[in-house]
């Protein structure tokens, strides 16, 4: 029995150190399978709001930042209701589990070039408590969650590394889904349809990212 533990304890820290075998176990919250800025990808997961989203951009829903510390692997990300806030990877996880039987519904992806790791974290921890942007505007000290990515990386030359473009929450129609129709409405101001933003899905087409399926 105590070869047979020691074997099992080999294979589980071989798992952790391959950067591309992500099979997310639960209580390995140690793992260096994950670097400081790695991006976490969420699929729609068929709630109103996810739906609305995938119909106006694409099959990503949401985006989180992972950091790296010696106490384990933590996720900071901007929810609605809740703002930005640090999470651990577990809870991140279980937060976004569709079904325990199936592949999980999230992309891991590295960013594959130079930029101001100092800066990210202190911006990620700065950013901690603020309000979640509902009016998805620019520099109202709200943020939604692929902002929050926006605003917290920079290259060397203090130059945002991902870019913005004119934002769409029609559908693949035109028309404005009734999920949006009522959540701008209930804030009083109109869509913002065309003004600069960001979205998770496009934002995950960046060129200097690089993606790892979590299965």
């Amino acid at each position: 029995m105590k070869w047979l533990n020691i074997i099992l304890l080999s294979c589980i820290l071989a798992s952790c150190h391959n950067h591309e075998m992500l099979s997310f176990p639960i209580n390995s919250m140690h793992c260096d399978g994950f670097v400081t800025g790695d991006l976490l990808f969420v699929h729609d997961q068929a709630g109103d709001m996810d739906q609305a989203i995938t119909a106006a951009t694409g099959h990503y829903t949401h985006v989180a930042i992972v950091e790296c510390t010696d106490s384990g692997v933590f996720v900071i990300e901007a929810l609605p209701r809740r703002g930005v806030v640090r999470n651990t990877l577990q809870d991140f996880y279980l937060a976004n589990m569709v079904d325990t039987n199936q592949a999980s519904p999230i992309d891991k992806y590295y960013v594959d070039v130079d930029y101001d790791t100092a800066k990210l974290l202190t911006l990620m921890h700065q950013f901690l408590g603020q309000p979640y942007d509902d009016y998805f505007a620019h520099d109202n000290q709200h943020l939604y969650c692929s902002e929050l990515v926006y605003e917290c990386f920079f290259d060397s030359k203090g130059r945002h590394l991902f870019s913005t473009q004119p934002m769409n929450f029609n559908d693949s129609l035109g028309n404005l889904p009734q999920y949006w129709q009522s959540h701008f409405d209930s804030l009083g101001v109109p869509t913002p349809q065309g003004q600069l933003g960001t979205n998770p899905s496009d934002m995950a087409k960046a060129p200097f990212l690089v993606r790892f399926k979590i299965e």
